[in-house]
Order: structure tokens, then sequence, then C-alpha cells
């Protein structure tokens, strides 16, 4: 095994002051003297305090004065070949759908059913448990923002409806203690 090379206090002591000053400069004109190519611009993107569902990024910070970075829309980009590619197919079409058996399988599904009469038994998992039908959820919303896909569209409305089902007007929603 080879030796790693040790770093003095002072090295990283340095090093990190160094990045803490590059890091709070204003990188957009900064960088886009240095480098063009960073000046991102998006083309046909507006952005918006309320954009539609397709038009979204992953966070919108239009009305933050603290940000340095404007998100983009997901369907802005585009991943046609390489690394990312296969994963995302994979993604696609074997690990969501797989997810959706997985929650039906494991009783996710069914705490929220039978909190209005649909399902019968105890709840499944732990006090967390909901969370997961959340992520899952995430994971198509992505998906759908880059495609059309109605097999998975029409299993998390589905979904969606039994979750909304359960929650209570004051907004409380958590199936291990309802």
């Amino acid at each position: 095994m080879a030796k790693k090379k040790q770093v003095s206090r002072r090295q990283f002591v340095a090093s990190a002051m160094s990045a803490a000053a590059l890091a709070s400069l204003p990188s957009r004109r900064v960088f886009a003297r240095a480098n063009p190519r960073l000046a991102y611009s998006p083309q046909g993107v507006t952005l918006a305090d309320n954009p539609p569902f397709r038009d979204q990024g992953v966070e919108n910070l239009v009305k933050s004065p603290y940000a340095k970075l404007r998100d983009i829309p997901v369907h802005a980009v585009t991943i046609q070949t390489g690394f990312w590619s296969p994963r995302r197919e994979i993604n696609v079409t074997k690990s969501i759908p797989t997810m959706h058996d997985l929650l039906e399988a494991n009783g996710r599904m069914n705490n929220f059913r039978r909190l209005v009469g649909k399902g019968t038994g105890p709840q499944h998992g732990p006090v967390f448990s909901d969370s997961d039908v959340y992520k899952w959820t995430e994971a198509v919303g992505f998906a759908l923002q880059s495609g059309d896909l109605p097999d998975i569209r029409a299993k998390a409305e589905k979904a969606i409806d039994e979750v909304v089902a359960v929650q209570e007007p004051n907004g409380y929603l958590n199936t291990y203690y309802q």
C-alpha cells in the first residue's frame, strides 16, 4: 500500500483560506472573464417566481438575494451518451418500477390504505416508513420532467391520491401515529 502524503496544519489552513476567499468572489463575473464557456446564460429558459411543473429546477432560487447560482429546468439538460445515460435508463426502466413493487410488497402503501378503510392489518415498518413513498414519488417526478412515462405516471398519481386521502385537515400526515 502506498504511503499517503502528509499535509501540515499550516498547509491545510492556507488551502482552506484560499478556497474560502475564492468562493466569496462573484464567480460568474470572475470566471466568465477567464473562460467564457463558464458564463452560463440559459437559452429559452426564463426564471420565474412560480414556474410551471416542467420548467422547475431542483430548487427555485429566484427570490433569494444570497443565491450565487441559478438552477435550470431538468428538461433543459439532456443525457445522451456516456457514463450517466445507461444509469438513467436503468433508473427509469428498472429501479423506479421495482421500488414501486417493493413499496407494495412491504406494506408501505397499505399503511395509507388502512387509514381510509381500504386496507387491513397493522402498520408496517418504522416510524419513518412513510418517507419511502415520498422518496419514490420524488424520483418519479424527476423522471417525468425529462420525458413522458405513462405507466409510471399512473402509478404515481394513484400513490399520491392515497397519500393525500390520509392527510388530516391541519396538514398532519404520519401513518405510524395516525
